[in-house]
């Protein structure tokens, strides 16, 4: 490695968003990327390691690992995960999103102790969500997910302030991918839903993060001043533009259909952990609770990324069609 080059340390540099970032970075020829992992032998790991990445085996659960892989680094960039250890068959049904809540607060308070104590660090970038409980002031508690990285959030600016003079936080719109985004296949009929707690009108921000999260990091760490807070998004539609784009590019007619939370839970089983989401991006909106946020085109530096439109072209939609009920089933408990 040359001495002249900066390092950016990447935490889940084998999932969609770390991933992204890795790849980006790797086409810098004045950066060194550092992919950390639980698993380095993982065809994944080795896929980034041939691409020129250092791969160095790291454990959001142990400190010293942390510390150790942080060394040097200029950026960091972080995400924690909440749904492995809500999925994992050991999790109770009763308490998993407590449990999962528990353990990823655990993660990035980790991680934010470790990186506080680096002196070379110049950037600590975060992939964080917004106070879903306290913005819809207590109408919307059911999300843990968004809970985690809001409390990480909140422990890195009241624990660790000197981290936080360092930090940018990254919130990422909804996964062009997400299983609320695909619509459904009534067998019976032949025809297309988009079944969803939300109003045609209602708008959500949308990313392809295996695409789109590198470049927005990028522009965080390079041309930006830390401080910022950052909707990463690469189409920003509403519902009803999301159903008719889907039925233009697909060419199967797909309708959207408006129900109750109440209606998917006890129908279908979702969990209340996931149809929270969705229940209040409709009533408070996708960033509700959180101020001084930029968006893409308040960037010093424009980001180019594809639109939704453009992401939907060429896919296998029977394939993306089984992934996204494959998914739903992944996560009733």
């Amino acid at each position: 490695m040359s001495s002249t080059k900066k390092i950016i340390a990447i935490v889940g540099a084998t999932g969609n968003q770390g991933s992204s970032v890795a790849h980006t970075f790797l086409n810098l020829p004045n950066w060194h990327v550092r992919c950390l992992t639980r698993n380095p032998t993982s065809s994944a790991s080795q896929n980034l390691a041939s691409l020129g990445a250092e791969v160095m085996k790291a454990d959001l659960s142990s400190l010293p690992s942390l510390s150790q892989a942080f060394q040097n680094a200029n950026a960091i960039f972080v995400n924690t995960d909440f749904w492995e250890q809500y999925r994992d068959p050991k999790s109770t049904t009763k308490n998993s999103s407590q449990q999962s809540f528990d353990l990823e607060v655990s993660h990035g308070q980790n991680a934010a102790i470790a990186a506080a104590g680096v002196g070379s660090l110049e950037r600590f970038i975060y992939s964080a969500l917004g106070p879903m409980k306290r913005a819809s002031k207590g109408k919307c508690p059911d999300s843990h997910h968004w809970e985690s990285k809001n409390a990480i959030v909140d422990y890195i600016e009241t624990e660790q302030v000197e981290l936080a003079k360092k930090t940018s936080l990254i919130y990422l719109g909804a996964y062009a991918t997400n299983a609320f985004l695909v619509p459904n296949l009534d067998p019976n009929t032949g025809k297309y839903t988009f079944m969803l707690p939300m109003r045609r009108d209602s708008k959500m921000p949308i990313i392809d993060p295996a695409k789109s999260t590198g470049p927005f990091v990028k522009a965080l760490v390079e041309t930006e001043e830390p401080g910022k807070k950052l909707l990463a998004y690469d189409s920003y539609l509403s519902i009803g533009e999301l159903a008719d784009l889907w039925s233009k590019v697909t060419g199967r007619e797909a309708v959207l259909s408006q129900v109750t939370v109440e209606f998917m839970h006890e129908q279908f089983g979702v969990p209340m952990e996931v149809l929270g989401g969705p229940a209040f991006i409709d009533e408070f909106g996708y960033m509700a609770g959180l101020t001084g946020v930029i968006e893409p085109n308040q960037l010093k530096v424009k980001v180019e990324t594809a639109c939704f439109e453009e992401f939907l072209r060429g896919r296998d939609w029977d394939e993306i069609l089984g992934a996204a009920k494959a998914e739903m089933e992944g996560i009733k408990k």
